[in-house]
């Protein structure tokens, strides 16, 4: 684990989120971008957004897919006969 991967703004943006009645977070992303993400009951999910969009954040709804990766090929259309 690096030191490197969190600094002060970050732990703050989590200790506000905590407090604001998320469970936990993660951080993804690397090189100075990427997300946090964080786990709440359905309730408190408008008061940890409402929380972090004060300190500056954007936010990002997200949902996860149990079917995986699905990708698809798009093509021009034939000419009609």
């Amino acid at each position: 684990m690096s030191p490197q991967i969190s600094n002060p703004e970050i732990d703050e943006l989590y200790r506000a989120a905590r407090k604001a009645g998320a469970i936990g977070g993660k951080l993804s992303g690397a090189g100075g971008g990427g997300f946090m993400m964080f786990y709440c009951a359905f309730e408190k999910k408008h008061e940890v957004a409402e929380t972090l969009k004060k300190m500056g954040c954007a936010i990002s709804d997200f949902s996860f897919d149990f079917h995986g990766l699905q990708t698809w090929r798009v093509s021009e259309a034939l000419p009609s006969s």
